[in-house]
């Protein structure tokens, strides 16, 4: 939507940048980290622009693609762990001797 479109909410830019906020929180990217991520960080996907940049010049949708695919790469990897027997028993091993130290 354009600003002179008369569904125009100029409030959705925000509510999308908050919901990207939200999806970086979760992949772990929280306490300033997101600001260095928005505003420091290039990616090829963005035309070698920071999501800031992109964000601004109204490519929302290629930022949030970008933060979507992060999302089901992290998930994917998670899941991956979590199938895996041994590294999960390794990991209740080490949780119960820091547990009892």
């Amino acid at each position: 939507m354009v600003p002179d479109d008369p569904n125009f909410d100029p409030l959705e830019g925000n509510r999308r940048a908050a919901a990207v906020n939200e999806l970086l929180r979760h992949i772990g990217l929280s306490d300033g980290a997101e600001t260095r991520w928005w505003n420091l960080t290039r990616y090829a996907e963005l035309g070698d622009r920071t999501p800031t940049q992109a964000w601004l010049a109204g490519d929302h949708l290629g930022v949030e693609k970008l933060v979507a695919q992060w999302y089901a790469d992290s998930e994917a990897v998670a899941r991956r762990y979590r199938d895996d027997p041994d590294l999960m028993a390794s990991l209740r091993e080490r949780s119960a001797a820091l547990h009892s130290a």
